[in-house]
């Protein structure tokens, strides 16, 4: 992820490869209300890592909806 200054605003830049694309969404998609979401969070680290980077990205896993209720969400 890269971070850009365009504005006066600070955006960060996500990458991912068709590869894992299309696992993400055939692995990780989110049920709510009969439709189907994609969940990530975007969080900065305390200072770069190795490589350059500042910010981490995290994707919600699918899980089974509890019987007669919403499917909920977990982080990896």
């Amino acid at each position: 992820m890269d971070r850009i200054l365009l504005n006066a605003l600070y955006i960060t830049q996500v990458s991912i490869s068709k590869e894992n694309l299309e696992k993400v969404l055939k692995d990780h998609m989110v049920d709510y209300d009969g439709k189907e979401y994609l969940v990530f969070e975007v969080s900065s680290l305390k200072e770069p890592d190795q490589f350059g980077k500042t910010h981490k990205a995290y994707i919600s896993k699918k899980v089974a909806a509890p019987k007669g209720g919403k499917s909920r969400k977990s982080k990896s």
